[in-house]
């Protein structure tokens, strides 16, 4: 008989918190008929409840995780079914091999896991049986089936601790990757960009525009569309038809005055002194001229960014307000009365107030009132439309009895331009298909439109005619980039020689556009300044003292392996390394194995499923 430990009590608490927050109520007694069980594996029944609770559990999960509650459908959508199966089959597995082999928990240590869950208990901390009780009877359970429960779970878990308890990862597995890990490169490179070419580039003619354009006439092809027929209607397209009451735009620019109103404001440093003695000896001493604002400060050990006060309004200064105000620029005043104490006030900068009359507010509080009229007139338009839509009118007819307008588009996912910018009509649009009936939908603005698929477009090439300026960049980056590989070229070949005088004495005089660079210790996903993001993963592909090109986006690297230095298994970052790949390597070869295990037990006990039983369960969650 076997003893359950610390792992099954976790796996207890998973369970009874399962039972208690999450089935409540959701029991046998929900389904009709005498089916009990959605299957069986060997000998051992998968009864209907425990597949229920699966699914419960499951679609709360999902609910909690999107952070609102999700339907059933979508949730299944998601393979919650699948997951929830998966669950109660492979409790049976283990309830059927923990029942062959006769592995089993005693009445002390069901007892002992029942006393330790604070559901159960009273307020004293201790077991209280009526607790007990009730928490059961919420979760529609017996003491008898609970605690049959508690032993069939805990045979699991002895179950599994037996299969993968112990699992050590290999020495040469550990050792492997912390080798590819902890390697690293010494490399010598040069960089050729743009600023290696001739500031400007050829103009290509247009033969060569013509043959760029055929020889990569699959980037200058639309890709399968659907030719769109649609109608919209926004509120930009009524502000204009919109009457406003002029009283409603006078009252909200009185409403809204602070935002059309900045009183002066200045630019203040403070200086605090212990008492009003010193303040005025130090204002004497910048009065004659003996010492400055900033001399002051420093006699404090005081930065000048100590005493800013920044931007303030006379009443942030309090008792120092009218004082402050009054004085000019490029002052000094004071000493007056702080929330500190007495203080001197450098006042700076004046900025002067600033306000905005209601004639010159009027048009922006006449297009912000309008915007969201025509948004309250669209919202009651809405169902009008759809109703017509309903009633048989196509879109070209609503585009002539309303005021939406009609338009057309050859749509294809990533395309972002006229009605294809908003994202609620791209959504739409990707699922639209020839069958669908047109429906009033809403855009981001509080416009409305309607959708119909005319028909579906196979790619075609854009004419060249349309897209010449796109080809001739195309054709001149391909040109630059075909230079800076003639340079790097030539530059690599003095690199393998490894005969730097003759580089750099070469066609590119002293290296003044390119310079050799060197890294020691390159680390596995290191990037180097200004290269391609394939360079890190190129050198660590190399061999020693082979001299590759590795191009990027207008540049090419001229870079050579010149040495490899494995890492040192005995440093501190190596061994804390070797310690997270050992538990890592350990937890996936126990996980491997105890799938394998599974898989032998279903195969050898035989797992039948009964498909009525499982629809009946789902169709209580629909």
């Amino acid at each position: 008989m076997a003893k359950a430990g610390k792992g099954s009590k976790i796996v207890v608490w998973a369970l009874v918190g399962g039972l208690v927050a999450g089935l409540g109520g959701f029991g046998v007694t929900n389904f009709g008929g005498s089916v009990g069980n959605v299957g069986t594996v060997g000998d051992t029944p998968i009864p209907i409840e425990a597949y229920s609770r699966a699914l419960r559990g499951e679609l709360d999960a999902l609910s909690a995780q999107m952070g609102t509650a999700v339907s059933f459908a979508d949730a299944s959508a998601m393979g919650i079914e699948q997951r929830a199966l998966g669950q109660v089959v492979i409790a049976a597995t283990l309830d059927n091999e923990a029942s062959d082999i006769g592995v089993s928990v005693g009445d002390t240590a069901v007892a002992d896991q029942i006393f330790t869950i604070q559901a159960f208990q009273g307020s004293n901390g201790e077991f209280d049986r009526e607790a007990y009780k009730f928490a059961l009877d919420r979760a529609g359970l017996t003491e008898a089936e609970f605690e049959s429960q508690l032993r069939r779970e805990s045979a699991r878990t002895f179950l599994q601790g037996a299969v993968t308890g112990g699992i050590q990862a290999s020495d040469n597995y550990v050792n492997l990757l912390l080798n590819y890990i902890g390697q690293q490169r010494d490399v010598t490179y040069i960089v050729i960009n743009s600023t290696s070419l001739p500031a400007t580039q050829p103009m290509p003619t247009d033969e060569q525009i013509e043959a760029f354009y055929n020889e990569n006439i699959a980037d200058f092809t639309l890709p399968a569309r659907k030719g769109i027929t649609y109608v919209e209607l926004t509120p930009a397209m009524l502000v204009d038809t919109v009457e406003l009451d002029e009283g409603i735009l006078e009252q909200a620019y009185e409403d809204n005055k602070d935002k059309y109103f900045t009183p002066e404001r200045r630019l203040v440093e403070r200086l605090v002194f212990s008492d009003t003695a010193a303040a005025e000896a130090a204002k004497a001493r910048i009065d004659s001229g003996e010492a400055t604002f900033e001399d002051l400060a420093a006699e404090r050990g005081l930065e000048l960014a100590d005493l800013d006060l920044g931007d303030v309004a006379q009443a942030d200064l309090d008792a120092a307000g009218e004082g402050v105000f009054a004085a000019e620029a490029n002052s000094v005043v004071g000493p007056l009365d702080s929330n500190l104490g007495p203080a001197l006030f450098r006042v700076n900068a004046i900025l002067p107030e600033q306000s905005v009359t209601y004639e010159e507010a009027k048009d922006e509080l006449r297009e912000e009132f309008a915007i969201d009229r025509a948004r309250r007139v669209i919202e009651q338009k809405a169902e009008e439309l759809n109703d017509m839509l309903a009633a048989g009118a196509t879109l070209e007819e609503l585009a002539s009895e309303t005021e939406t307008t009609l338009g057309t588009i050859e749509y294809y996912d990533g395309l972002e331009s006229d009605i294809a910018g908003y994202e609620e009509f791209r959504t739409i649009a990707n699922g639209l298909t020839a069958d669908d009936f047109p429906e009033i939908h809403e855009l981001s603005d509080g416009g409305i439109f309607a959708a119909r698929v005319d028909g579906d477009l196979e790619p075609s090439p854009i004419p060249l005619e349309d897209v010449r300026s796109e080809v001739v960049l195309a054709w001149q980056s391909s040109e630059m980039q075909a230079q800076l590989r003639t340079r790097a070229e030539g530059l690599k070949a003095a690199l393998e020689a490894g005969d730097m005088a003759a580089l750099e004495a070469g066609d590119m005089a002293a290296l003044d556009e390119v310079e050799i660079q060197t890294a020691e210790n390159v680390g596995r996903g290191q990037m180097l300044p200004n290269t391609p993001a394939t360079l890190n993963n190129h050198i660590f592909e190399m061999e020693e003292g082979v001299v590759d090109l590795v191009e990027g986006e207008e540049k090419v690297v001229i870079v050579r392996l010149d040495g490899v230095s494995d890492p040192d298994m005995e440093s501190e970052e190596v061994t804390q390394m070797r310690g997270f790949l050992e538990q890592q390597a350990a937890s996936q070869t126990a996980e491997a194995l105890f799938q394998a295990y599974l898989e032998a037990l279903r195969s050898d006990a035989g797992v039948q499923l009964n498909q009525a039983a499982l629809n009946a369960v789902k169709a209580q969650f629909q």
